[in-house]
């Protein structure tokens, strides 16, 4: 017995519509997951350039790595997360008539490329902060 019954919902798969709206608010995610980061690699930078760290203890130096290392890693997975349910839509948008539609559904290997950048990014940030510190 179904007590309640998705409008969006035809024949137990979502209207485009729905979908469309998904995919939007996903990118947003990742827009908005990316903030922390940058507002900590911001002070980093700001630390590392105006010679912060140079009297600094090992346990300070190691306690900035483990700062940036943990929300850049903890920002990487929700924008994974965001990455791979954008997948999700665009998969369920693959069959669309629309130019939105088809145009979204196109939009996979951009995905896949982002989330390659985005970690070749991470590391590379995270390595260049760990020697300009040290």
């Amino acid at each position: 017995m179904i007590f309640f019954r998705n409008p969006y919902l035809k024949e137990d798969k979502m209207t485009n519509s729905p979908l469309v709206e998904n995919w939007n608010d996903l990118r947003k995610q990742i827009i908005r997951a990316q903030m922390s980061s940058v507002i900590i690699l911001a002070v980093a930078l700001f630390l590392a350039a105006t010679g912060s760290f140079i009297e600094a203890s090992a346990e300070v130096k190691a306690f900035a790595v483990a700062v940036v290392f943990s929300t850049g890693s903890l920002s990487l997975i929700n924008q994974f997360a965001a990455i791979r349910e954008g997948s999700a839509v665009i998969t369920d948008l693959a069959g669309g008539t629309s130019a939105t539609e088809k145009t979204l559904a196109g939009s996979k290997n951009f995905l896949r490329l982002t989330q390659i950048v985005m970690t070749v990014f991470a590391i590379v940030t995270f390595v260049l902060f760990v020697l300009a510190i040290y």
